[in-house]
């Protein structure tokens, strides 16, 4: 017998259609085999697909894939969830929450935003690794951190230019030496007058070359810039060809992540 169930596609971190970063939502059992996940995944081929499933009110199991692996966290996706159910599918409560690999996440409106709450993850400073820093093309760097809550290897670079002229040799970051087992590779920068920090985030290990914006990266560049800046609420741009925009907070051991989505599709995935 066929199953179907809905599934949405959501642009998050922006408030125009197809910009920000892509992710699909499905309505779908959170419990179901991971290889049924990753052949969703793989056929929406987005960064990441969430599967959703209501627990309770206003309670959620939430997952997340990329087209080749299941990953702990993804604040893009999330951003789309909570916009999904509050714009969309009538949800009226004041908090939605979403039950993970992270643990619990909290998101609710804010005006017209969605303000999501994740724990914080800070990284701290580590040896440089010359194969990695040798694949993105980068010649000259300020700072090199690594999360390992998060793992993510964080390198500063001097301003927003340098950040945008970071050109990845894709094959080389895979066979660069990786003795931390960072996921995914965010470049930094201090940012200009709209901005407080810039980044782009490279994780070729996920399955994913470039993600457009990644809202789990901010709970490791908001400790990191807040401390800098000597600020606790900042807004950030993910500098990748679509763009992004993130509102940061830093909440003690946690951080407020802020920002929009735009809903661009809507149908039904078969999944037996």
């Amino acid at each position: 017998m066929e199953a179907w169930a809905p599934f949405y596609q959501l642009d998050a971190f922006t408030e125009e259609p197809f910009r920000g970063n892509p992710a699909a939502i499905c309505i779908l059992p959170t419990n179901l085999s991971e290889t049924l996940y990753l052949s969703i995944s793989g056929e929406m081929n987005l960064s990441e697909t969430a599967f959703m499933e209501k627990k309770g009110e206003g309670v959620y199991q939430l997952r997340w894939f990329t087209p080749l692996r299941e990953v702990p966290l993804c604040g893009h996706a999330t951003l789309a969830a909570a916009h999904l159910l509050y714009y969309h599918l009538g949800f009226t409560g004041d908090r939605i929450q979403f039950n993970t690999q992270a643990g619990k996440l909290f998101a609710r409106k804010k005006e017209d935003a969605i303000l999501m709450n994740f724990p914080s993850n800070p990284p701290h400073p580590v040896d440089p690794y010359p194969g990695i820093i040798q694949a993105l093309g980068i010649k000259e760097w300020l700072d090199i951190q690594y999360s390992p809550r998060n793992q993510k290897l964080l390198i500063r670079l001097d301003s927003l230019e340098d950040v945008k002229e970071v050109k990845p040799d894709f094959k080389a970051i895979l066979e660069a030496e990786n003795p931390l087992g960072w996921r995914g590779v965010i470049v930094t920068s201090e940012g200009c007058e709209e901005f407080d920090f810039v980044s782009r985030y490279f994780a070729s290990y996920m399955g994913v070359n470039e993600d457009p914006v990644t809202g789990s990266n901010h709970t490791v560049l908001a400790p990191y810039w807040g401390k800098i800046l000597g600020k606790s609420q900042m807004r950030a741009y993910q500098a990748s060809k679509r763009g992004g925009v993130i509102g940061v907070e830093e909440d003690g051991d946690r951080v407020n992540l802020i920002g929009h989505s735009v809903l661009v599709l809507e149908g039904k995935s078969r999944y037996a």
